[in-house]
């Protein structure tokens, strides 16, 4: 499949044969070329979850006793089924995230189409280039395909979704371990469920990249891009697991220094605050001073943080698309 004259392959600057080096050493001078280019690759990231990531140094695991003082005593019935204002709570948080994946989906595609162009501008890397949004039409394919490669995410959910309650049941009327964490205890009891989760994410997330530049570089239809993406990965199985591996790896980094970054300093505001009370004047400035310090230390943890991700997101848009445009070209793998 090559790339003709006036074909959106050949319009954006698809790249001569490379070997996956030269294709990963572009990628990674996108992701740090301009600010720009960081801040709608942040955008898309944030959208689509990594809000949460971020926020996980800030949670504060529940322990069993705020549950309960969250949830009541009508939770659970004494037979271990859940009770009429759980389900309502489960309905409410699943309509929550309907709404949420649906915006997912369409600014996700919008920012999908303006990295995927940017990245291949036969004129030059130029992020702050003004460029049209793409038509209507491109970005309900775009969340299309990101929609149907959900079902089988949002499957493994809900199969997961049986042995986590089955695990926070038994946590809760015959807890094991009292020196382990509550959350820790439940995950280890749903640990098949959490792997499930992980292995149809990790599928469905790649074909979803492919399949999403297929069908901007090649203007193809939902299920044609899907799968050409799933013949893409057969065809070039070397190649592709490189593009995944370190993508994964790269993320798999900035997500350990955001959270670690972040955590560090959300634990010396938590103490500052702690340990801050009634004392003398030069005590009290003291005490401030370092409130004030630990603070200061958490917002650049957070901008470092965000500064990490987004270049990280950048760079596996890039990647990802220096690996179709490759493919799209007829490239064969290297």
């Amino acid at each position: 499949m090559v790339a003709q004259a006036g074909h959106p392959a050949a319009e954006l600057g698809a790249p001569v044969r490379q070997g996956w080096l030269d294709r990963a050493g572009r990628a990674v001078r996108f992701g740090i070329a301009d600010r720009d280019t960081v801040m709608v690759a942040l955008s898309g990231f944030l959208i689509r979850g990594g809000i949460l990531i971020l926020l996980v140094p800030s949670l504060v695991l529940p322990t069993v006793i705020g549950l309960a003082a969250f949830t009541g005593v009508d939770a659970f019935g004494i037979d271990g089924r859940a009770s009429v204002w759980l389900v309502e709570m489960a309905m409410a948080a699943a309509l929550a995230a309907a709404v949420w994946l649906v915006a997912a989906f369409v600014v996700g595609s919008i920012v999908d189409v303006w990295l995927i162009e940017a990245e291949l501008d036969p004129n030059g890397h130029s992020p702050r280039q003004r460029r049209p949004l793409p038509d209507r039409r491109m970005i309900l394919d775009l969340a299309a395909i990101r929609a149907f490669l959900a079902l089988p995410l949002i499957a493994a959910i809900l199969w997961a979704s049986s042995r986590v309650y089955t695990s926070t049941y038994n946590e809760l009327t015959a807890p094991g371990d009292l020196s382990s964490p509550f959350v820790w205890r439940v995950f280890q009891g749903a640990a098949d469920g959490f792997l499930v989760i992980g292995v149809a994410w990790l599928v469905t997330e790649t074909l979803g990249a492919i399949a999403i530049r297929r069908a901007v570089l090649l203007d193809r239809g939902v299920y044609r891009s899907i799968a050409e993406a799933a013949l893409q990965l057969l065809r070039r199985p070397v190649s592709s697991a490189a593009t995944i591996v370190g993508t994964l790896a790269t993320f798999a980094v900035a997500a350990l220094f955001a959270i670690a970054a972040t955590s560090t300093a959300f634990d010396w505001v938590r103490i500052a605050v702690r340990t801050a009370g009634p004392t003398n004047l030069l005590t009290g400035l003291t005490e401030f001073a370092v409130l004030v310090g630990a603070a200061l230390v958490l917002g650049f943890a957070w901008v470092a943080a965000l500064a990490v991700s987004g270049v990280a997101s950048a760079w596996r848009s890039a990647a990802f698309t220096e690996e179709t445009a490759d493919a799209a070209a007829g490239h064969s793998p290297n």
